[in-house]
């Protein structure tokens, strides 16, 4: 095993990438999730257990949750303070803009199926895994797409479109903004941490949230009505290493790492779509939750919104002078 550093010498080792000794290498691993939620534990610890397994110890991992190493996770990653670091492209629009197509709505119906979708598009040789990620000294290891956001309200029965208008609805991020704006809803940014309140409160009448993370904020009581069909999109995160750090492992380490990766992303969908029916289904049978059923009419009058949603998203990254059409073509196909 590796000596510990202390004092000067630790600071130094801190930015150096990962810490090689004679037989073992770790690698400090940062996100912003706390400990015990299931991305972290259903995603990110999967892989690095894996790697640890595999290597017979050879690899192991210092995990620092919750913000410890710092907010911006692209930063922290770049400047070397961790070697993986979870990423929300969503909080990263001037990094990473063309990912967050990963947000749009209308393109998929689960989490696998955005997921994969996503995934030829960010990997490494990937359209954007060249053109966003390596420009930005990374290398995306794994893949998430959130399970479909679903509209909830706390009072109103949102039986259409004309029920939601004027309704004041949590949406954070640049597409699900959009996509209440073309709902005629009014789109409220709130961090996540600070929705149990405003729900209660009435400051808002709603989210766009999927069912898989009510139990991690408390709230299965608050939001008693739900929308079901249409196909509201969600939110793109997952975990990458620096290019730095990935130059410095071995090869035989590499290709383990990779396909703990993937094996990671595959479970965390799976178990994401698993448990949003459980928990949909759950709270329908235990907290008095309504699911709406649409009819095809209006879930079609939906998807019609949504399709302004996706471009007004394409023009806006034209005008900043991006390819925005490519990706959405390598979505759809």
């Amino acid at each position: 095993q590796g000596s510990r550093l202390a004092g000067p010498a630790a600071a130094l080792a801190l930015l150096a990438g990962p810490a090689m000794a004679e037989d073992t290498i770790t690698l400090k691993v940062a996100h912003l999730l706390p400990a015990d939620v299931y991305i972290w534990k259903q995603g990110g610890q999967v892989m690095t257990d894996e790697i640890t397994a595999r290597t017979g110890g050879r690899v192991r991992f210092e995990v620092y949750p919750a913000g410890q190493l710092g907010k911006d996770m692209l930063s922290v990653l770049s400047s070397g303070i961790a070697d993986i670091a979870f990423f929300v492209p969503q909080y990263s629009p001037d990094k990473l803009p063309l990912s967050t197509a990963g947000e749009l709505p209308g393109l998929y119906d689960s989490s696998c199926e955005g997921t994969h979708m996503v995934w030829d598009i960010v990997k490494p040789g990937g359209l954007l895994g060249d053109s966003e990620y390596k420009a930005q000294g990374m290398r995306v290891l794994f893949a998430n797409v959130i399970p479909p956001n679903v509209l909830m309200t706390t009072r109103v029965r949102p039986e259409g479109i004309e029920a939601i208008k004027g309704l004041k609805i949590r949406a954070n991020g640049n597409a699900v903004g959009k996509t209440a704006s073309q709902l005629g809803a009014v789109p409220i940014q709130a961090p996540v941490g600070e929705l149990y309140d405003s729900l209660s409160r009435g400051t808002i009448d709603g989210t766009f949230y999927p069912y898989v993370s009510l139990p991690d904020f408390d709230l299965e009581n608050l939001l008693k009505y739900s929308v079901h069909g249409p196909r509201f999109g969600g939110n793109l995160v997952g975990f990458a290493i620096s290019e730095a750090s990935w130059n410095k492992l071995p090869e035989d380490v590499r290709q383990i790492v990779a396909e703990a990766g993937l094996r990671a992303q595959d479970q965390l969908c799976s178990y994401e779509d698993r448990e949003t029916l459980v928990i949909r289904d759950r709270i329908v049978a235990e907290n008095g939750h309504s699911v709406v059923e649409l009819t095809p009419e209006q879930i079609a009058q939906f998807e019609e919104k949504f399709e302004g949603v996706v471009a007004a998203w394409a023009q806006d990254m034209t005008k900043a002078g991006l390819d925005a059409q490519s990706v959405l073509d390598a979505l759809k196909q």
